[in-house]
């Protein structure tokens, strides 16, 4: 080699590092990321030619030759309104079955169907949400000017519903799936919708009314039920009182027939036992009540004695004093 010159092993790791460095460049150039909220579908820039595959989220391994278009994974909303920074359209303008003016507020929530995702560029290159926009708003209008003022105050929820089905039908024709829909905001004029609210008003005060009636209507009934429960429990009483007068009666009868029985037995005992006549039991049966009477004096046989005794048979003496002989 010449002075200055490189030698063969000199050229060939140059070599060498410039094709390290080339293919780490184009390696480099190669991968290409996808956020997770995200699907992708691989571009070829040079041939426009979109392959079949959808990518979820991360890097991957495409070619220098390729890039990834991207569609979000999430929920998307549009909504027609007059709410700075949430608004993506102006409100619906539309007028009623009967030609009223009508102002709607409308947000809906849509997802792309992943499967769908090659079928939805090639419908709408990535203005898919222009057409969700414009296919939303046909069906909305369609189904608004179906009704009339005082249905939107009284079928409100069915509008809704009707709605709903209008949008989630057109959008799944075009690659996506409806996630929900709120009617946020209807807009009549004015004198019309005071006129609306004068008949609300009336007709509330008519079912108050009503509750009223039906109120003194349960007021009364339960009056009447409390009465005739007093009623019962006045009867059920007084059967009570009455049954317990003969249960009483009976108890008592029972006893003084089982008293007089054992009476009559311990007469005949002591009879038995003292051998006493008939009318000695008689007056031994007369001194023995005479016992039992505050304050009472009789006389006695004192055993031959000339005189009598005096015997006081108070309560408190009789329990003291022996019983007088009655022979």
């Amino acid at each position: 080699p010449g002075r200055g010159g490189l030698t063969g092993g000199d050229a060939a790791a140059l070599a060498a590092a410039a094709a390290v460095v080339v293919s780490l460049a184009v390696l480099l150039f190669s991968l290409d990321a996808i956020e997770q909220n995200e699907y992708g579908l691989k571009y070829n820039w040079i041939t426009a030619d979109l392959h079949e595959d959808v990518y979820h989220g991360g890097t991957h391994l495409i070619g220098f030759w390729n890039r990834f278009i991207v569609f979000p994974a999430t929920v998307q909303t549009i909504e027609f309104s007059d709410r700075p920074l949430l608004a993506t359209a102006p409100m619906l303008h539309t007028r009623t079955k009967e030609g009223l003016g009508l102002f709607l507020s409308i947000s809906f929530q849509y997802v792309l169907e992943p499967t769908r995702i090659r079928e939805l560029f090639t419908l709408t290159n990535i203005h898919y949400e222009s057409l969700f926009e414009r296919l939303a708003r046909e069906n909305l209008l369609e189904a608004a000017s179906e009704y009339e003022g005082p249905q939107y105050w009284l079928e409100r929820e069915e509008i809704g519903e009707h709605m709903r089905v209008l949008v989630a039908d057109s959008l799944a024709e075009s690659c996506a799936r409806l996630w929900g829909l709120q009617l946020q905001v209807i807009d009549l004029p004015d004198s019309y919708e005071q006129v609306i609210t004068n008949t609300q008003v009336q007709q509330q005060i008519v079912r108050t009314r009503e509750n009223e009636q039906l109120a003194a209507a349960v007021r009364a009934s339960t009056e009447v039920l409390s009465a005739d429960y007093a009623r019962q429990i006045q009867v059920v009483l007084a059967n009570a009182t009455a049954n317990l007068t003969r249960q009483t009666g009976l108890a008592q009868a029972e006893a003084g027939r089982r008293k007089i029985a054992a009476e009559a037995e311990a007469v005949g005992y002591v009879r038995r036992t003292l051998g006493l006549s008939a009318d000695d039991a008689v007056r031994y049966e007369q001194a023995h009540a005479l016992t039992a009477l505050p304050n009472a004096t009789f006389m006695a046989s004192a055993g031959g004695a000339e005189t009598g005794a005096t015997v006081r048979t108070a309560a408190a003496a009789s329990r003291m004093v022996p019983a007088p002989s009655l022979l």
